[in-house]
């Protein structure tokens, strides 16, 4: 959870200060008993007392999280053999008995609880007794756990040989940040292959440091075989942590033989998932008194906007105004169209209400970048019962600037000088930076100057990318660790806000694109403004040497992330303007950019 120890040992820098604390509590019992037995009962009051409130601490807010941390209640039924939770349970229960026979010590002597000296003097020797037992049992559970090499774990003790020569293999994933299961049992030398299914990279780091990956990224995979029995504790650098919190796992290894060759087959295996998408804000479509027509016979009845549903611009909404019902026996039906390839899509029937407003929002189903593929659109008149694929008479048409539309869609669609659209990229850095921002959070709760440090290096580095001037090995720790795309994403806002201008210079860019080019960079301002601080304070945690020198960094880091990414509604009216927004904003307005004028012909 912590730090390393100072005594030499595994454990870490709590254990060790609880094993001194336990050893130096069990001394001043021994005091405390000296001092009753000879009558000196106000000294043994003030020893005794502050002892019991102290391991009380100790048992809440460390014990009990190291306990549940390492499965012992769920493990314990499976292994009653087993040192490694055999012993710590003993000790929990000993330990536990001790401290309430403690504190009902406590509070009778100093008569909150009914009092008799007599049974009570009994009540204190069998607490000294238990407190003695739970003392040897505790340092017994310090030496199996951090000194004493485990033996190999074998759940069936048997020489039986395996049922098959040929070597097993079995899938495991890394998905929505956590592996998938958490928990792998095997035989020896199963091959494992781990497949990365998020969108943001992860490695495969084994805690005794026999196995330490490069970060590998969605649809990539790193494949190990486990040759010898044991228990091998797994966790990714830029998500989880040594002690199993995070993105950690276990892997118990069993002998090959055909008794727990069959233990393995009943364990379900894990499927593969989908990452899930991260939560977008609900936003309204981009307002319509923007639009121009291209001719002054044109009228603009609405627009196409393209928005997020499950992937990038995978929906669009069609909202049109002053629409005359369709004539009788005849119905409306939407399509995206590509002048450039003739392609035409069908969104679906469609019908004005009785104000003439008609609303329609699709999204597909594949998930594909519908921004990217199409760039005009047309309502037709067709037949009732019209089986014909191909649009009919076109009522209301758009097409969107192609000049300007080339640059836009490097912002939102696809870029071949980096790993994402510039609008994009930006978006799903941000959405990693936060996720770096609460680890900091959480080493800082927890009194880690090294785990708030690791994690401020990772949101250094994902702001500046490779080519950045502080990327690189900053805590000096683990070698340079980038749980970014390499590009870094003051880089992405940089190019973006760049693009966003050049769409809005193209020859035929309308006044909506030029409007909304400016509010892509007012919010990109924000962003670049906020991403500096964030970064200065990173690496502010970096320079330090305490816990105590960072409260203040990490502030700053924890509120100004999700300014980053969301921005912010200061001015209270329910909707984060550009001039309040951060990267998510300047990627709305990128995809307002794109949307489609729809007009109609006199």
């Amino acid at each position: 959870m912590f730090q390393s120890g100072f005594l030499g040992t595994d454990a870490s820098f709590i254990t060790d200060l609880t094993l001194l604390l336990e050893i130096f509590f069990f001394i001043a019992i021994c005091v405390g008993v000296v001092a009753q037995r000879r009558g000196q009962y106000k000294l043994h009051d003030w020893i005794q007392t502050p002892v019991v409130i102290l391991n009380l601490f100790l048992i809440l807010f460390v014990m009990a999280s190291s306990f549940v941390g390492q499965r012992v209640i769920s493990t314990l039924p499976q292994r009653p053999s087993d040192a490694y939770y055999l012993v710590v349970a003993l000790h929990a229960a000993l330990g536990l008995a001790a401290e309430g026979l403690a504190i009902y010590g406590l509070l009778a002597g100093f008569q909150i609880l009914p009092r008799r000296i007599g049974r009570l003097r009994y009540w204190m020797w069998a607490t000294f007794a238990l407190w003695t037992a739970a003392l040897v049992a505790g340092v017994a559970t310090y030496y199996v756990w951090y000194m004493q090499t485990p033996e190999p774990v074998t759940a069936v003790p048997t020489t039986e040989p395996a049922a098959s020569d040929q070597p097993a293999s079995t899938q495991a994933f890394l998905q929505n940040f956590a592996f998938a299961p958490t928990e792998l049992t095997l035989t020896a030398g199963t091959e494992v292959v781990w497949l990365n299914q998020d969108g943001a990279p992860h490695n495969i780091t084994f805690v005794d440091g026999s196995v330490a990956t490069d970060n590998f990224f969605k649809g990539e995979s790193f494949t190990t075989t486990f040759a010898d029995p044991g228990i091998y504790q797994i966790y990714c650098t830029l998500h989880g942590a040594a002690d199993g919190s995070g993105m950690a796992m276990a892997v118990t290894v069993l002998e090959n033989n055909e008794a727990n060759a069959a233990v393995v087959a009943a364990v379900p295996t894990a499927d593969p998932k989908p990452p899930t998408p991260t939560p977008a804000p609900t936003v309204p479509p981009p307002p319509v008194d923007l639009l121009q027509p291209q001719t002054p016979q044109q009228t603009v009845v609405g627009l196409v906007s393209f928005f997020d549903t499950t992937a990038p611009s995978d929906s669009v909404a069609v909202l049109l105004n002053s629409i005359a019902a369709p004539a009788g026996g005849t119905t409306y039906q939407a399509w995206l169209t590509d002048s450039q390839t003739g392609a035409i899509f069908s969104l679906g029937q469609a019908a004005p209400d009785a104000n003439g407003r008609l609303a329609l929002q699709f999204t597909d189903t594949d998930g594909r970048n519908l921004l990217g593929l199409y760039d005009g659109f047309q309502l037709t008149q067709e037949p009732q019962f019209d089986d014909d694929p191909t649009p009919g008479v076109v009522i209301y048409h758009g097409q969107q600037a192609l000049q300007a539309l080339a640059l836009m869609r490097t912002i939102t669609v696809v870029n071949g000088d980096a790993p994402a659209a510039y609008a994009l990229g930006a978006r799903q850095q941000a959405e990693e930076l936060l996720r770096h921002a609460e680890f900091v959070q959480t080493a800082f709760d927890l009194l880690s100057i090294a785990d708030a440090q690791r994690h401020a290096e990772h949101i250094v580095n994902v702001l500046n990318g490779t080519q950045g001037e502080h990327f690189g090995d900053l805590d000096g720790a683990h070698g340079v660790q980038n749980p970014g795309d390499g590009f870094g994403l003051v880089p992405y806002v940089t190019v973006l806000q760049e693009t966003a201008v050049a769409a809005a210079n193209a020859p035929d860019a309308t006044n909506a694109i030029q409007i909304h080019s400016t509010h892509v960079i007012m919010a990109t301002d924000n962003a670049l403004d906020w991403a500096a601080q964030i970064e200065a304070a990173a690496l502010q945690i970096l320079a330090a040497n305490s816990v105590g020198e960072i409260e203040t960094f990490v502030a700053t880091i924890t509120q100004l992330s999700p300014l980053l990414l969301n921005g912010s509604d200061t001015n209270g009216d329910g909707e984060v303007a550009p001039a309040e927004g951060g990267i998510f904003t300047a990627y709305q307005h990128a995809q307002y950019m794109a949307a489609i004028a729809v007009v109609s012909e006199p």
